[in-house]
């Protein structure tokens, strides 16, 4: 066996990719034998040699087709213990004390060896610096990385399969099985319940579905998906019209746009409704349509805005003939709400005051179904039957469930089940199908300025993919209402009645009671009667169906769910989902904690209902009790109830429903704008708390100022102060989150800092678990043990890291504190004597870190809701955020009033109606482009190839002369020789692997490129396929920072599966190669020029083709290591203010670049990229510590000496992922004799 710092390489210079190549060489080249008998000189060795020889034997052997599978078996098994022996023995020459060898980035950051050593070295921080003495020299990254072209498999779809072996009887044990004793308690008649299930066919990324019964739904919407619908972003496709003349055209647009009189007069009003302001977008947009030849000014003049948009809203005087014509329902409803304010006095005759609030607009739910449905655009992404999607392992055969969409989620397996089972209607037999409701609601402000507030509530489909419904251009989200708020007026009325003023409680209840009493009229008897008996619909394709709407979800955020389960705000069991008591919040991910969970879950049951009741009785009866009173705190404070009848289980309780299964987790407003600033403040906190606290505070800005930003806004461009937190969005504590530790590493002292940095990190791998757009059951276990570690740290951060500071608040936050008191102040609701106010500008409050938060108590639930629902990002509150950018552009063109919510009902209608209209126009005058042989008006996506690069030849390096400019320059010492060698290999068809790949001089002098000349591009587009599936883009900028890219390392000694380098040139060029002295045909060939590793050697530079490029890298540097001082001015590619000695390579900038370094992405099938999962690769696993739960006094580093003890690791090195760190695997020829004698016992 050769020494392991070669790798796979013979003394015969030839070098090998696999061991199965490698060992059908030694069989065959008596040097290698001769090199192996050599390197074998230890107990190990020469264990490692036999097995080589054993495995050769194997392959050699022609055995018959019964013996095959177990022969792949055994060899796969030796070529793992083989693996296994190259790590051990690469990883003992390393001994306790022994500092690695550290190498230095000179063009950009790229992925060198890591440092392991110091307790403050993070797991995945990778960079260079002088070698040790006693280091041998290294060898040229060009040499060691062997490159080779990366494997990118376009997504597709999965067909459906109807042969009669993919229909089998279920198997009781296996997870399509239904649960008997989880199906609901019924009295009709028993029926079958497992029914025979139908599998489709299995497709190159290994996933099939599972259907509950032959022969599945009448319509599956993806059945049939080209590639574009695959693409991100995703746009919806126009229907065909069929046209053959221009006068067909002109009558099918004049049907389109009624009741316009004209397409000129449809424009303008589209164009008015939309462009709220005068911006430059607006401007060219407006331009564009004065230049389109079917524009017509005079045309306007036939034109009535007033009279066609009331014929639009109303729905009146629409041809009902034209096959596109607008909707005919979907009206808004004004109305007012009637609620019941306690008086909880007995001088009053009546126990409660009657008051009208006015100002609900709200829409029918049954017609709001009904007028989607009826949508062509709508009802062809339907799912109507739900189904379990799987994943089937390549290579190692083993079948996960996949948790994506709701219709693949367990809640909608279950109702369609149950659906299924219910007698159907009387003479009835249509398909009939569960139509999962989405809610979701969000109070906002549609200014910047002023008191405006608008509270709309949303509804969407579960039936349609996330990837649709999510979009804002698709227009798949329906107004449903919009609430009005308490008046202010409400205080007047209470006085008047009570001759004092209100009390807080009573204005809190009548914020409950709108609520519920705005419910009660949504959910009206036409939708209990539809719940009950469906709405029988003609759909798109002509077929009659049954849909049964469900309520599923309901997306809010924290003070919005705590009315809509009528439980108190910050309670003492704050849960809408348990009834965890608040003292028992920090024992997040404990085993205690589960079974909370489990055992406590809220329900909507009989003694819920007549606590509530009872407790009404004494606010509404003759008691007179306050809402508050002692008489309803003995009823309801125990588990955080309030006195107030929820609408939900008065309308469809008696029909299965249970409301506290619908208030889901929502992502955005309890992670990223919860949990993550939280902890992002009070770090921030901290560093003012420390010694200089001023100048940690603008270190910790400038860092993040020097952070380059990724993608087109993956990571933005850090400008502001981030310590400010000034207008934060849930995006923008991502972003910090993600970039934070090169920032904070460093600030504070030794003793916190590492326990920081974990704990960051820990919180950037939880985030990405938790945002994955599709799970399988390894990544919900992984996300479990997330959670759990995250526990631990978070109760060491706030024992151990947060008592050893006195923290305050910021300047900012108490600057806000004073305004806050002043207005206070000014209105009469706070009097402050001179003294107090004198002393509230002068000192800052303490701010001491609180665990006792629902926001943290909620991460135990994501993987419940993931289970139930699907990904979190289907029904997060983000696309209804999005969704407010609407009702905002709307607010504009109203006239600010006590009206302009019915105004914004108006333009809520016709934007809705004339979306529609400009789909048909559009389709149409895509039908007169294809009628005159002009194509498509659009140009056609380039997605499908590995790479886009321009074809301008406006920009020329001449080669020649650029060498001249530069010579002597490092970065050009083998420019000449390197570009001619990649050419020649590409003309060739041979893999060019750097210098291992040589050409002689007569061979270079015989390429011919054209003028001598390379194209210079400023841009190149690299398309890869996601973890979930879909095709995505990155942009490499060389007018930006966006230059970093990520390349496949086919080196065997490495566990790191890539290698990193900054693009420092695109190019394209013309080239020829001489045969018999005749030169061949011109070919352009297209290239990268990159920088790899160190200027002092001459192999740091290379050439690249751009289908190697895996994906764009976020390489951000370690700023607390420094900049290495001899690196300035080295070479004019080099940044002015020189390299630093480390870089951070950013695995949590993106989903999907998280699920490269984990592995198991199920679009990512290139083998080099798909590593499983190992516990060297565990990053997050061995870099957090086991901690006590009883107590917090043991250290960090305590934690980790016990954990690399019981794992057998050294307690020196670093516990990161070998994935983000590229190991130094040096020579050793000895291992221990127990290292031996288990090898032998394994053998």
């Amino acid at each position: 066996m050769l020494p392991s710092s070669q790798g796979n390489s013979c003394i015969c210079k030839k070098q090998f990719t696999t061991n199965t190549a490698y060992l059908n060489h030694v069989n065959r080249c008596s040097l290698a034998c001769a090199q192996t008998e050599k390197a074998s000189s230890t107990g190990v060795s020469r264990l490692a040699a036999i097995l080589e020889r054993n495995a050769a034997k194997k392959r050699e052997k022609d055995l018959s087709s019964q013996h095959k599978l177990k022969e792949v078996k055994e060899i796969s098994k030796t070529d793992q213990l083989l693996e296994s022996l190259k790590r051990k023995l690469a990883g003992g020459s390393s001994t306790e004390g022994t500092k690695p060898k550290r190498k230095r980035t000179s063009t950009g950051p790229s992925d060198m060896e890591s440092t392991t050593s110091g307790s403050n070295q993070d797991p995945h921080k990778v960079g260079d610096g002088p070698p040790t003495p006693t280091s041998p020299p290294p060898p040229t990254l060009l040499r060691r990385i062997r490159l080779r072209l990366f494997r990118d498999v376009l997504p597709e779809g999965i067909s459906r399969d109807l042969s009669g072996d993919r229909l089998n009887d279920p198997d009781p044990s296996s997870p399509s099985s239904t649960d008997s004793a989880s199906a609901p308690r019924t009295n009709l008649p028993r029926i079958r319940l497992l029914m025979p299930k139908w599998v489709t066919s299995t497709n190159r990324f290994g996933l099939y579905r599972e259907y509950r019964a032959a022969p599945g739904p009448s319509h599956i919407p993806d059945e049939t998906a080209s590639f574009n619908d695959f693409v991100l972003p995703k746009t919806s496709s126009r229907p065909t019209v069929p046209v053959s003349s221009k006068a067909e055209v002109d009558k099918a647009l004049l049907d389109a746009v009624h009741p316009f009189p004209n397409l000129t007069s449809f424009w303008f009003r589209k164009h008015h409704l939309d462009e709220a302001t005068n911006s430059k977008s607006a401007m060219s947009k407006f331009q564009k349509l004065l230049l389109h030849p079917r524009f017509k000014a005079t045309d306007v003049e036939e034109y009535n805005i007033k009279r066609t948009d009331s014929i639009i809203v109303n729905s009146t005087d629409i041809r009902t003939q034209s096959p596109l014509q607008v909707s005919t329902s979907g009206e808004w409803t004004e109305t007012s709400v009637r609620i019941d304010v306690p008086l909880s006095t007995k001088e009053s005759q009546l126990p409660a005051l009657p008051i009208q609030i006015s100002g609900l607009h709200y829409r029918k739910l049954t017609t709001v179904i009904k007028t989607s449905l009826s949508n062509p655009s709508t009802m062809k992404k339907v799912h109507l039957e739900p189904y379990r999607s799987f994943w089937k392992q390549p290579g190692t055969g083993a079948t996960e469930r996949v948790f994506d969409e709701v219709y693949t989620s367990d809640a909608m397996l279950e109702a369609h089940d149950a659906l299924q089972r219910q007698p159907r209607e009387p003479g009835c037999d249509l398909e009939r199908v569960v139509l999962a409701l989405l809610f979701a609601s969000d109070a906002t402000h549609p200014t910047n300025f002023g008191q405006a507030k608008l509270w709309p509530l949303y509804m969407a489909f579960g039936n349609i993919s996330k990837y649709d419904r999510c979009k804002p251009g698709l227009s798949l989200m329906e107004h449903v209402a919009y609430f009005p708020s308490i008046p202010d007026e409400i205080r007047d009325k209470i006085r008047a009645k009570l001759g004092k003023a209100a009390a807080k409680p009573v204005i809190t209840h009548c914020h409950r009671e709108l609520m519920h009493a705005i419910w009660r009229i949504i959910l009206d008897d036409d939708f209990v009667e539809a719940w009950e008996h469906g709405i029988v619909l003609t759909c798109a394709d002509g077929l009659r169906r049954r849909f049964y709407p469900r309520i599923f979800t309901y997306s809010a955020d924290y003070p919005e769910k705590v009315l809509l389960a009528t439980i108190r705000n910050l309670g003492d069991c704050p849960c809408p989902q348990c009834y965890v008591r608040k003292r028992e919040i920090h024992k997040l991910g404990t085993v205690q904690d589960i079974n909370l969970r489990k055992s406590k879950a809220r329900v909507d049951d009989a003694e819920r209902r007549e606590r509530v009741t009872l407790a009404r009785d004494f606010v509404y009866g003759d008691l007179r009790s306050t809402v508050s009173g002692i008489a309803v705190e003995n009823v309801l404070k125990e588990l955080s109830e309030v006195p107030t009848m929820n609408a939900f289980s008065e309308r469809l309780q008696h029909l299965g429903f249970d409301f506290f299964s619908m208030l889901v987790n929502d992502w955005l407003h309890e992670w990223d704008l919860g949990e993550v600033k939280a902890v992002i403040q009070h770090l921030i906190r901290i560093l003012y708390a420390c010694k200089g606290g001023v100048d940690l505070i603008d270190e910790f800005n400038e860092r993040f100022r020097k952070i380059p930003p990724f993608g087109r806004d993956t990571i933005r461009a850090f400008r502001r102060n981030v310590s400010d937190l000034k207008a934060f969005a849930g995006r923008d504590y991502e972003d910090v989150l993600q970039c934070i530790i090169p920032a904070i590493e460093g600030l504070v002292d030794e003793a916190h800092d590492a326990d920081i940095c974990t704990l960051l990190y820990s919180m950037a791998e939880l985030m990405s678990l938790g945002k994955l757009r599709m799970h399988t059951e390894s990544t919900l276990a992984s996300f479990d043990e997330a959670v759990s570690q995250y526990g631990k740290l978070i109760r060491r951060f706030a024992s151990k890291t947060c008592s050893d500071f006195e923290t305050s608040e910021t300047p900012r936050e108490y600057e806000a504190r004073a305004r806050r008191t002043a207005r206070k102040a000014a209105s009469g609701q706070r009097e402050l004597s001179d003294s107090s106010t004198n002393q509230l500008l002068v000192s800052k409050a303490t701010k001491r870190f609180n665990l006792q938060r629902f926001k943290l108590h909620s991460l135990g639930h994501n993987t419940t809701s993931i289970r139930r629902f699907g990904a979190l990002d289907g029904y997060s509150t983000m696309r209804s955020e999005l969704e407010h950018r609407s009702a905002k552009t709307w607010y504009k063109r109203t006239n600010k009033t006590q009206t302009s919510t019915r105004q914004l009902t108006t333009m809520e209608t016709l934007s809705r109606k004339l979306r529609k209209i400009e789909a048909a126009v559009a389709s149409i005058l895509d039908a007169e482009q294809h009628l005159q042989g002009l194509g498509p008006p659009v140009k056609p996506s380039r997605m499908h190839e590995r790479y886009e690069m321009a074809a301008s030849m406006k920009r020329k390096l001449v080669i020649s002369s650029f060498i001249r400019e530069y010579a002597g320059d490092p970065a050009v010492k083998r420019f000449w020789e390197g570009l001619r060698d990649f050419f020649i290999s590409q003309l060739r068809g041979v893999r060019y692997d750097g210098e291992d790949t040589t050409y002689s001089n007569e061979e270079r002098h015989r390429l011919h490129i054209k003028n001598d000349t390379l194209y210079q591009h400023s841009h190149l587009r690299v398309n890869y396929t996601t973890y979930d599936v879909r095709r995505a883009q990155d942009s490499i900028s060389l007018r930006t920072s966006r230059r970093d890219i990520m390349v496949p390392a086919n080196d065997a000694k490495l566990d790191h599966p890539f290698w990193y380098a900054r693009v420092l040139g695109i190019y394209h060029a013309f080239v020829s190669e001489e045969v018999k002295g005749e030169p061949s045909k011109w070919s352009r060939i297209d290239v990268l020029w990159a920088g790899f590793v160190s200027l002092e050697n001459d192999g740091a530079f290379g050439f690249i083709h751009p289908e190697e490029v895996i994906r764009a890298s976020h390489i951000v540097p370690a700023f607390a290591d420094g900049i290495e001082q001899k690196t300035i001015g080295h070479s004019f590619v080099q940044d002015p203010g020189g390299d630093y000695n480390y870089y951070y390579i950013m695995k949590f900038v993106d989903r999907d670049m998280y699920m490269r370094y984990r592995g198991d992405g199920i679009g990512h099938l290139d083998p080099l990229t798909r590593r499983p999962l190992s516990n060297t690769d565990e990053e997050g696993q061995a870099a957090l510590p086991t901690l006590n739960e009883d107590s917090f006094s043991d250290t960090l580093e305590e934690d980790l000496e016990d954990e690399n003890e019981s794992s057998g690791t050294s307690s020196d090195s670093d516990s990161g992922d070998s994935t983000d760190s590229a190991m130094d695997m040096s020579e050793t020829s000895t291992l221990s004799e127990e290292a031996d004698e288990t090898l032998d016992e394994e053998l």
